[in-house]
C-alpha cells in the first residue's frame, strides 16, 4: 500500500462513532507502527474519506486500486 491507492476498512472511518461508514478511503500516508515477533514490520495508514481523516493499520485495509505513477 502506498500513498494514491483507495482502500475499504474493516472498521470505521473518519466519521462519527456510529454513523455508516464510508467507502472507499484514500491512503494519504504509510510509516511503520512498531515491530512485532521476529521483527515483522506493522504499518499504520493515515487515510482520508468524505468524513474527515484517520489512522488504521494496514493490515485492516483492503487494496481496492494501486495509484499510477506518471
Amino acid at each position: 500500500m502506498k500513498p494514491g491507492d483507495l482502500v475499504t476498512m474493516d472498521n470505521s472511518c473518519g466519521g462519527p462513532p456510529g454513523e455508516l461508514r464510508c467507502e472507499p478511503a484514500l491512503v494519504v500516508s504509510v510509516v511503520v507502527s512498531h515491530y512485532e515477533y521476529r521483527g515483522r514490520e506493522i504499518h499504520e495508514c493515515t487515510l482520508m474519506c468524505k468524513c474527515g481523516m484517520f489512522e488504521e493499520y494496514a493490515d485492516r485495509l483492503e487494496l481496492i486500486n494501486e495509484s499510477k505513477e506518471i
